[in-house]
């Protein structure tokens, strides 16, 4: 809104400076130099060179009473007379002017007084008398030919910024009513679609498709939230009453209008229908599909790579064979959750080794949360990959499928690593269970400066029980004050 008011008034001050550049006569390339004699004044002078008074002040910088003196130098613009005026003598030219009294020795103070009356003057000096009843178009049309280049682009400019605010508010007010029109059907339909869609369930309707919501379905508003409803109850249930709803969806016809949708040239729409064709196991359009698990449109490549994983159960992540796929980890948690709705888990291993770093590190994550151990060796491998990003993936995967064979590489690893990487270590030997680690734990908490991994290791001892406390407790009565502090705040079950 700001915004808005800051253009209307520069739009308005370039209009005022414009008016007032276009109101008193521009220099042209006729100028010339007058040298005021005994008896001129303004008026006289402005009368030998065809120009207004005011534009002789403007040029030369005189005062509001138009003074002039003998001998002074007086720029002036001399223009030629069209060939349509004809000419008239000084005295007529004269009695023109408000406040003459059609002499040329008439008194200078009145024809100043008017003059200070009439300051503001119209766009052109030429009268307009007579087109008071002309209409604001015409004016318009009237100013607009005899102006400036500068306001006419102006003008137009307005014009079009007008006409774009009108269209514009036209458009949303059509849209509101169109939105509201739409909200007033869902509200009609959403219960009569709900209890046919449980009575399907419950096995109530039999027989063809009721010729009712076939009308209605040739409506896109319908059609979407009866789609919409189904596919949403369909995402929470599994089994048998899933499988209804995916013969529903296909005994309604609504599959041709998923398959519409994949092809269309929106790519919200194509995403939409591809989570419509996984959903309800639509195989048909697999190849269309592939072209997009690696769209430069990452909505688009997240839904095609999704529909990818539901469609393709064999084989679900046969995409991540292209060493130039690209894995957001947003579509890492969306492949996670559509991995576990399938029957079967693809071998992680066979992308350890790949050439792109985004797919072997969704590799290593998916090894330890899917607790592969048939690959523990080659993640305990990746431990000395010159990446760290990749060593840390590593080091998360192997504590979480807590393998105590890695243990002495991880131990060795540690100094080198940054705090990151230590903290992770010191984790992950937590989750090993091995109590061949509490030295570790111990020269960790005795000699490292970082509060945060003496807490951990710390909490290392505290995670053997038995043995792991014994130790610690040991350690506390020998400790320094701030050692002491270390360990009440690592037994401490409530942190």
């Amino acid at each position: 809104m700001k915004m808005k008011l800051f253009v209307i008034k520069l739009v308005i001050i370039i209009l005022f400076f414009v008016q007032f550049d276009s109101t008193y006569g521009q220099k042209t390339t006729n100028d010339v130099q007058h040298i005021v004699a005994n008896g001129e004044n303004i008026y006289k002078i402005s009368l030998l060179y065809n120009v207004p008074p005011d534009s002789i002040r403007k040029w030369n910088n005189l005062d509001r009473n138009y003074t002039v003196r003998i001998g002074q130098q007086l720029f002036v613009s001399s223009r030629k007379s069209s060939a349509s005026e004809t000419k008239r003598s000084p005295n007529n030219i004269l009695a023109q002017i408000p406040g003459t009294s059609g002499s040329l020795n008439a008194p200078l103070t009145d024809s100043l007084n008017t003059a200070r009356q009439n300051k503001f003057l119209p766009f052109y000096s030429e009268s307009v008398k007579g087109r008071s009843r002309t209409t604001f178009f015409g004016t318009v049309q009237y100013y607009y030919k005899r102006s400036n280049v500068l306001f006419r682009i102006i003008l137009l400019l307005n014009g079009v910024f007008i006409f774009s605010v009108i269209l514009l508010l036209i458009t949303i007010l059509f849209r509101r009513l169109m939105d509201g029109f739409d909200e007033l059907k869902r509200k009609e339909c959403q219960d009569r679609y709900r209890d046919y869609i449980a009575g399907w369930l419950y096995e109530e309707h039999t027989g063809e498709f009721p010729e009712s919501l076939k009308k209605e379905f040739k409506y896109k508003v319908y059609r979407d939230f009866f789609t919409s409803e189904l596919l949403s109850l369909h995402a929470n249930l599994t089994g048998e009453s899933a499988e209804k709803l995916v013969g529903l969806f296909h005994f309604a016809g609504l599959k041709k209008y998923s398959i519409l949708k994949v092809h269309h040239s929106s790519w919200h729409l194509k995403a939409k229908g591809f989570r419509e064709l996984a959903q309800m196991k639509i195989k048909e359009e697999n190849d269309l599909i592939s072209n997009y698990l690696n769209s430069k449109i990452p909505m688009l490549q997240i839904e095609a790579q999704l529909a990818w994983i539901q469609l393709n159960p064999d084989d679900p992540l046969s995409f991540l064979d292209d060493p130039d796929i690209r894995l957001t980890e947003w579509a890492l948690l969306n492949s996670l959750h559509s991995l576990k709705k399938i029957d079967k888990t693809p071998d992680f291993g066979r992308w350890l080794q790949s050439p792109n770093k985004s797919v072997t590190l969704f590799a290593i994550k998916m090894t330890g949360i899917f607790k592969q151990f048939d690959n523990a060796e080659m993640v305990t491998q990746l431990l000395q990959d010159a990446d760290p990003d990749i060593r840390l993936e590593a080091i998360i995967a192997l504590g979480k499928m807590g393998v105590p064979s890695p243990g002495p590489e991880l131990k060795q690893l540690f100094p080198g690593e940054g705090l990151i990487n230590k903290s992770e270590i010191v984790r992950s030997l937590m989750l090993l269970s091995d109590s061949q680690n509490i030295p570790f734990f111990e020269e960790v908490l005795r000699d490292e400066t970082e509060l945060n991994l003496r807490i951990l290791a710390a909490r290392g001892f505290v995670s053997f029980n038995g043995i792991g406390k014994e130790r610690l407790e040991l350690i506390y009565e020998a400790a320094d004050p701030v050692l002491k502090k270390i360990i009440i705040h690592a037994k401490d079950n409530r942190i």
